[in-house]
């Protein structure tokens, strides 16, 4: 039995981790932890689980647990994975690792030295659609590739925090880009609206990235080509397989995938389920620490050359 924690309690533990551990068969979840009060005693009632723990100090001193979620805001990744790694516990991390490469490499270091699991959420790598399209080229390399992800309204560093799965994705598709090009639309560098970049990886391949926030609804489309194959995602419901001039169509309707609900369908019940799977055979995450890494340089590459900023605006 794994003994887990789960450290922030915001929407998405509640919506999705929470839920999830309840399904999930051998994890003993030891404690949850948020400053907040009123979070954590939410999270509390609605989960069934605690104790709860208003920080991470006290966690560590009452329950010691075997594996530990991050899901704090990324300002705080690096702080509170680091200080899990120092305790000797494994850690899932959602994306991104830290808020800069150095950071992140410095944990990815840290966990190889200390011999504990480091594991990013990068979910898409764990959907049925995208697995399913990855498996179509499994063989070989696709030759050219589209990644579209549009969601409406802008924020704080919007490529960083909208594209990255797509630019992840391109990765786990194609291999390591070799050289990007990107434009980006702006009034503030912080808030922009619209990123357009093209990479050549390794492979051979040639893809294309657009990522755009004035946007009416959440797009997120991936187009793979190559070798008489072709793999269209419509996420995170279809996927379109063709080969020799026909193509079959799979809709992870409920029909296909049971009352699933968008945890199975985006991977992120398959990406957590591989978390435990690798604290308990000691085995290397699919998107491990250091891969995680490679796709946080390549995405600095593309907002250097979009002229977007690498790191976070000073206050004060």
């Amino acid at each position: 039995m794994i003994r887990l924690a789960v450290v922030g309690l915001g929407y998405v533990a509640r919506e999705v981790h929470l839920p999830l551990l309840r399904r999930l068969e051998g994890v003993e979840v030891v404690g949850l932890v948020d400053p907040a009060p009123a979070a954590l005693r939410r999270a509390v009632a609605e989960s069934g689980f605690g104790p709860g723990f208003a920080s991470l100090e006290a966690l560590l001193a009452a329950a010691r647990p075997d594996a530990a979620l991050v899901l704090t805001p990324k300002q705080t990744h690096h702080a509170v994975a680091r200080r899990l790694l120092e305790a000797g516990v494994d850690v899932f991390c959602e994306k991104p690792l830290a808020t800069t490469v150095p950071e992140a490499e410095a944990l990815v270091v840290q966990a190889a030295r200390a011999g504990r699991i480091l594991m990013v959420g990068f979910n898409r790598r764990y959907a049925p659609v995208y697995v399913a399209a990855r498996e179509a080229f499994a063989e070989r390399r696709p030759e050219a590739c589209l990644a579209l992800k549009n969601r409406p309204g802008t924020e704080y560093r919007a490529t960083l925090e909208n594209a990255i799965h797509m630019v992840d994705l391109l990765r786990w598709f194609c291999g390591e880009a070799v050289d990007v090009h990107g434009r980006a639309a702006f009034t503030d560098p912080y808030r922009e609206t619209t990123a357009a970049a093209t990479l050549r990886f390794d492979s051979g391949a040639l893809a294309v990235l657009l990522a755009n926030r004035s946007t009416s609804h959440w797009v997120e489309r991936l187009e793979v080509f190559g070798h008489g194959r072709s793999a269209v995602v419509d996420a995170p419901d279809r996927v379109s397989l063709g080969q020799d001039g026909q193509a079959r169509v799979t809709e992870m309707t409920p029909i296909n995938m049971g009352w699933a609900h968008v945890a199975d369908k985006l991977g992120f019940r398959q990406e957590l389920e591989h978390f435990v799977e690798c604290v308990g055979t000691r085995a290397e995450p699919r998107t491990s620490g250091a891969d995680a890494v490679r796709t946080q340089v390549l995405m600095d590459r593309l907002l250097q050359a979009m002229g977007l900023p690498l790191e976070d605006q000073p206050h004060g």
